[in-house]
């Protein structure tokens, strides 16, 4: 551990770059304590051990733990494909999907609720996390959404975030009470329902939903 400090104190006033491979280790301990111990048991010396590290290192990296938390997440988390199908019904479970997979499978379990109650006292801490950790997943459902509404196939005058809110929302209400589990089907289920209210003709795109080669994972029948 002290040569650890010793070597850092050096690195810092020789202005060598950070090591990497510490980077790596401090944020594969950072979700590997998430996993095994939650939010709640989450501690910066449990990194340390993990990594090994030294606190003082972490925090010369990552200003505080909720920086060094977004920072693990980030890495296990993917921006997702905009899916192009030609299908708005597809297109749109598929996003759907792709969400739930970036928030309920990929980011350990009872996590992000508590960084984002963390986080909600400094402006430029949410913002943070929100850019870092939901914008990109979401990014994706808008791009889908819009797509849609330019071929016609979702009522004109819609307002897209609404739709992308509706849609999201009921991922982000499973995350945030501990749900981790989202049947494929559920997504089917969401986005017909929403497409009930806000389709030109929700029959039509039922028609090229069944008419589209499937590669996705979604059933195909309402």
């Amino acid at each position: 551990m002290l040569s650890d400090v010793a070597s850092h104190s050096s690195e810092r006033l020789s202005g060598r770059p950070r090591d990497p491979a510490i980077d790596r280790a401090i944020l594969e301990a950072t979700l590997d304590v998430l996993r095994k111990n939650g939010y709640s048991g989450f501690s910066l010396e449990a990194v340390a051990t993990g990594a090994g590290t030294t606190k003082p290192s972490i925090l010369r990296r990552w200003p505080n733990r909720q920086h060094l938390i977004i920072a693990a997440l980030v890495t296990v988390l993917v921006t997702p494909p905009v899916p192009d199908t030609g299908c708005t019904r597809c297109d749109l479970i598929v996003s759907l999907e792709l969400l739930a997979d970036a928030l309920l499978r990929r980011v350990p379990p009872g996590v992000l609720a508590p960084l984002l109650a963390d986080c909600s006292a400094d402006p430029e801490l949410r913002q943070h996390l929100t850019s870092a950790l939901v914008q990109p997943a979401r990014d994706a459902v808008a791009a889908t959404v819009a797509r849609a509404i330019d071929r016609g196939h979702l009522r004109p005058g819609l307002d897209a975030d609404l739709v992308v809110d509706m849609l999201a929302s009921v991922v982000f209400q499973g995350n945030m009470f501990g749900e981790s589990r989202f049947p494929v089907d559920l997504a089917a289920h969401v986005v017909d329902v929403l497409l009930q209210g806000i389709a030109v003709d929700f029959d039509e795109l039922v028609a090229i939903s069944r008419a589209t080669p499937k590669s996705h994972r979604h059933r195909h029948d309402t």
